[in-house]
């Protein structure tokens, strides 16, 4: 060995020993704010962190109350800023609702912290599938285009992460008389007409979206139908909305998420793109008004593999499927009047106007007007009403 070796071996053998948790002081502060921001002293509780997107949170909090059934004790429900309306319509079913910073979210649910199959009392749970492997497992949420049940719908996937029964029944968000007033007299300032107006809500933050030349196309086209129509501002970033907001030859309300359901209410139909806001205004179940999704992917998909490869191919084009609400939550179509169409964003301007009147006429007997069979070949929602009626 030479003197070279020697000197290195020495430097390794004096050099500090690696920290086994580099997280290790994080974590400490984490269990610090546990402890005197979180628990509640004398009181066992579940501690629900939501740190996801709306529709997420939207899952997480429809299913409160049966988790308390289930589980017995009551639910901390921790969110970010941007959610803490949405929250408000679920606090009667909660112990605590505490709004948390999303700097402090994200070390909660990225560092680590918690570990993945964490499901105990005074404990904070990360309380969406995200965090449980299915965003990384193979293809799990293509169960769901199978016939029968249909394997699992993102809603059994939270009903899995939360260990409740797979009939556990979803509760809608409480709108309260003061939302509904708020709602009532933003329409009147700017000239709802009850039953004959349409809210546009092209915005998206996760789902691709639909190009202006589209949504002005919808527009104009339900102008000649003679209803008054809106476009949502709310939520709207640099990076969520389409090139021109709003969308030409519309009205703009900047609709917080606690005025959306009440508003569509007086409406009378709302057009939306796969998001969070259109999973809540489902979840709202009031089924007095007409609700369409528009599911957009390319023209171009082809045949794709899963993380298994070539044992397990699947088409692209049923991935954006999966986001229909047949697929994703059966159980709140059940009885509402609901179409939902598949637009191809790159498709010409030409066929993207095609598709536009299709939407606002609602013209179901076009192609792309979605439809889920059972194995019998009998309408889905039909074959299984007798299970899905209860449920939501």
């Amino acid at each position: 060995m030479s003197s070279n070796d020697s000197a290195v071996l020495a430097l390794v053998d004096e050099a500090a020993p690696a920290d086994p948790n580099p997280m290790a002081e994080l974590h400490a502060m984490l269990d610090q704010m546990v402890e005197n921001s979180i628990r509640i002293p004398g009181k066992p509780a579940w501690i629900l962190m939501c740190g996801y997107a709306i529709g997420e949170t939207v899952e997480v909090c429809s299913l409160i109350d049966a988790f308390t059934k289930h589980h017995g004790h009551g639910v901390i429900l921790v969110v970010m800023p941007k959610h803490a309306a949405l929250a408000k319509m679920y606090a009667h079913r909660c112990l605590k609702v505490l709004v948390m910073e999303d700097e402090w979210m994200r070390a909660f649910l990225r560092s680590n912290y918690i570990p993945q199959d964490r499901f105990e009392l005074d404990q904070p749970i990360s309380a969406c599938w995200i965090d449980r492997g299915f965003r990384n497992s193979d293809g799990i949420k293509y169960l769901g285009l199978y016939p029968e049940r249909g394997g699992i719908s993102e809603m059994d996937m939270m009903r899995f992460v939360l260990r409740l029964p797979w009939n556990s029944r979803l509760d809608a968000p409480r709108i309260v008389p003061d939302a509904e007033e708020r709602a009532w007299q933003l329409g009147r300032q700017n000239g709802l007409r009850l039953g004959r107006s349409v809210l546009l809500c092209p915005i998206n933050n996760s789902a691709k979206k639909l190009p202006d030349v589209f949504w002005t196309a919808v527009a104009a086209r339900l102008t000649e139908l003679g209803f008054t129509v809106f476009t949502n501002m709310g939520g709207l970033t640099p990076f969520n909305g389409l090139a021109t907001m709003p969308i030409a030859n519309t009205i703009p309300v900047d609709l917080p998420i606690d005025l959306v359901i009440p508003f569509v209410h007086l409406c009378g139909r709302v057009i939306t793109g796969t998001n969070g806001i259109s999973f809540l205004i489902m979840m709202g179940g009031l089924k007095t008004f007409k609700m369409t999704q528009l599911l957009a992917h390319s023209k171009d998909e082809q045949e794709g593999h899963s993380s298994l490869g070539v044992r397990s191919p699947y088409p692209p084009k049923g991935h954006v499927m999966v986001a229909s609400h047949l697929y994703a939550a059966p159980e709140l179509a059940m009885g509402m009047p609901l179409n939902e169409f598949l637009v191809a964003y790159d498709e010409s301007p030409e066929e993207l106007q095609r598709m536009a009147r299709v939407v606002a006429e609602q013209d179901t007997s076009d192609p792309a007007s979605v439809r889920r069979y059972a194995g019998n070949g009998r309408p889905y929602l039909e074959e299984h009403a007798d299970w899905l009626r209860d449920m939501a």
